[in-house]
C-alpha cells in the first residue's frame, strides 16, 4: 500500500489532470473530492501535528504502527484521549481496548471524518488501576 502526503496528491492530481482518459478523469474527481481524498502523512512532525489536530477535534485517526512484539506494521483506528511528548493514550477499536502507543512507531496517519468522545468517568489513573 501507498502513503502520500497531500503535496504528492496534489501534483499528481495537477500532472494527470490533463489527460484525456474517461478513467483517470474519473481517478481525478475521486482525489478532488473532499470526501474521499484521505491524506496520510509520513513525516513525525506532521504526525504529532495530525494527532494533535485529531485530539483537539475529537476525531478519529487511522495509523499503521509498528508492534514490536509482532514485528509488523498493523492499520488501526483509535480515539485519542490524552496526548504526551513521545506517546498517546487512545483507544483502540482493533483490540476494543484502551492503549498506548509511542509515537516513533506511528508509520503513517490520516484524519477520518468520524467523531468520538472520551467517556465521562474517564481518567489517565483508570488506565493504572484496571489495568
Amino acid at each position: 500500500m501507498v502513503y502520500l502526503t497531500k503535496t504528492d496528491v496534489d501534483k499528481i492530481v495537477r500532472e494527470l489532470s490533463n489527460s484525456s482518459s474517461k478513467k483517470i478523469k474519473s481517478i481525478i474527481k475521486r482525489l478532488k473530492s473532499p470526501e474521499k481524498r484521505k491524506v496520510y502523512v509520513r513525516d513525525k512532525s506532521e504526525i504529532r501535528n495530525l494527532l494533535q489536530k485529531a485530539f483537539d477535534e475529537k476525531r478519529k485517526v487511522k495509523i499503521r504502527y509498528y508492534g514490536l512484539h509482532s514485528d509488523e506494521f498493523t492499520t488501526k483506528i483509535i480515539d485519542i484521549y490524552q496526548i504526551h511528548i513521545n506517546s498517546i493514550i487512545a483507544f483502540c477499536h482493533l483490540r476494543d481496548e484502551e492503549r498506548t502507543f509511542a509515537v516513533e512507531r506511528i508509520n503513517s496517519a490520516t484524519i477520518l471524518d468520524e467523531k468520538y468522545a472520551i467517556p465521562k468517568n474517564w481518567s489517565p489513573e483508570s488506565i493504572i488501576i484496571d489495568k
